[in-house]
């Protein structure tokens, strides 16, 4: 046999290696990742933990989706520089409230790790705050971020509210909180219709 088809033979078996590789890794891709827009960006879980309390308290589960992603990522050991814990972020303090107008006995803090207790209390308190500001998202949004009473004050404030809405939020975090949230619940919206 020739040098030249000898090397002609080796190049070929190469080649065919390559292509094999190629197309197992992009097998390997299709099968592990998904490509979606902004699917890495945005992620869904804990779906029927969350259909089921935004039932029972009458919410948006996307817009409960929303808040989960801009508290914690859907990270169930998530714990703020100021102290809020799991899912949805929640305060000690604001659990013991909670677990006290559910009758939860025996709480601690460390049952906000637990991912149904984290969506069940974030979604008693969603709608604890849409009761009080009467379904208005944003100001929902802000209160869940900056404090019930605190967004009460804003809204008598006419250099901050038209009485019936923020027009001027006076925490930037409160004001980019309320905007990462919205954008959030429109992308859960989109890439997620049939999640619920």
């Amino acid at each position: 046999m020739s040098k030249g088809r000898q090397n002609n033979k080796v190049r070929g078996a190469l080649i065919a290696l390559i292509i094999i590789a190629v197309v197992v890794a992009l097998l390997i891709a299709v099968v592990f990742f998904d490509f979606r827009p902004g699917a890495k960006q945005y992620p869904l879980e804990y779906t029927a933990l969350i259909e089921e309390y935004s039932t029972e308290y009458g919410l948006d589960p996307y817009f409960v989706s929303a808040v989960i992603y801009t508290e914690s990522g859907f990270d169930p050991e998530a714990v703020s520089g100021v102290g809020a814990i799991g899912l949805m972020q929640i305060m000690p303090e604001t659990g013991e409230w909670i677990a006290g107008k559910l009758d939860v006995e025996d709480y601690s803090k460390q049952m906000l790790y637990d991912p149904e207790t984290s969506i069940r209390f974030g979604c008693w308190y969603l709608d604890f705050l849409s009761d009080r500001f009467e379904g208005n998202l944003q100001l929902v949004m802000a209160g869940y971020n900056a404090g019930h009473n605190r967004v009460a004050e804003w809204i008598d404030d006419p250099s901050i509210s038209d009485g019936e809405s923020l027009i001027n939020i006076p925490f930037k975090e409160t004001d980019d909180y309320v905007k990462k949230v919205e954008r959030a619940l429109e992308k859960y919206r989109e890439q997620y219709p049939d999640a619920f």
